[in-house]
C-alpha cells in the first residue's frame, strides 16, 4: 500500500471501510432489521388483535346492557304476573269481584293448565248470570286488576225470563298467567268447583 498514491490509497481504504460496513450489514445489521420487522409484523398482529379485542368488548358491553334491559322488563311482567301463591286465590277474587258487581256466578271451573318455557296459563271457565250494566263493570273491574286477566271466549246471551233479576247469561274463559321460573306449577292451582 506504501507504492499507492495518496489517493490510491485513500481509495483502498473507502472500498475497504464499504467491504467492512457491507460485511456489518449482511452479518449484524442484516439480522437485527429482520429482528425488527418480525417485531412491527407482532406488533401489527397484536394490533389487530387488540382492535378486534375491543370491537368484541363492545359487542359484550352491548349484549350486556340488553341483557340488562330485558332483566328489567322480566321484573316488571314479574310484577303485574300473579304469584302460584296468588293465582291460587284467583277462584276467590272471582266471586269477590263478581258479588262487588252483583254478579251471580253460576260456575267457575279450572281449565287445562298450558305450559309454555316461559309462562303457564290457567284458565277459569266461567258462566254468569247479570243484568248487562253489572257485567260491564265487572269486566272493568278484571281489566283494572293488578295482577294480568285476561278474558275469551266471551258469549253473552239475553235470558228470557220476563220476572229474572238477571237479564244476561254470559260465559266466558278467564286466564292468568304465571312466570315460569322451572318450579313445578300444580296442575290447577285454586280450582273451584261448582258453586
Amino acid at each position: 500500500m506504501e507504492n499507492l498514491s495518496p489517493k490510491a490509497q485513500a481509495g483502498v481504504l473507502i472500498a475497504f471501510l464499504i467491504l467492512i460496513i457491507a460485511l456489518g450489514y449482511f452479518l449484524i445489521f442484516k439480522d437485527w432489521y429482520r429482528q425488527i420487522d418480525a417485531t412491527r409484523t407482532q406488533i401489527d398482529k397484536v394490533e389487530v388483535d387488540i382492535r378486534r379485542g375491543r370491537a368484541l368488548q363492545a359487542k359484550i358491553n352491548e349484549f350486556n346492557r340488553q341483557i340488562n334491559d330485558l332483566k328489567e322488563k322480566l321484573a316488571k311482567l314479574k310484577e303485574i304476573m300473579p304469584s302460584t301463591l296468588e293465582a291460587g286465590k284467583l277462584y276467590g277474587n272471582l266471586n269477590r269481584m263478581a258479588n262487588d258487581n252483583q254478579v251471580y256466578i253460576v260456575s267457575i271451573k279450572a281449565s287445562k293448565k298450558v305450559s309454555t318455557d316461559v309462562y303457564a296459563e290457567l284458565p277459569y271457565s266461567l258462566k254468569l248470570r247479570a243484568r248487562y250494566n253489572d257485567v260491564g263493570n265487572f269486566f272493568a273491574n278484571l281489566a283494572n286488576f293488578p295482577k294480568i286477566l285476561n278474558v275469551k271466549n266471551l258469549e253473552m246471551e239475553k235470558l228470557k225470563a220476563e220476572d229474572s233479576k238477571y237479564s244476561l247469561s254470559v260465559n266466558c274463559l278467564v286466564s292468568t298467567f304465571i312466570y315460569n321460573d322451572k318450579t313445578d306449577i300444580p296442575e290447577e292451582a285454586g280450582s273451584g268447583g261448582e258453586k
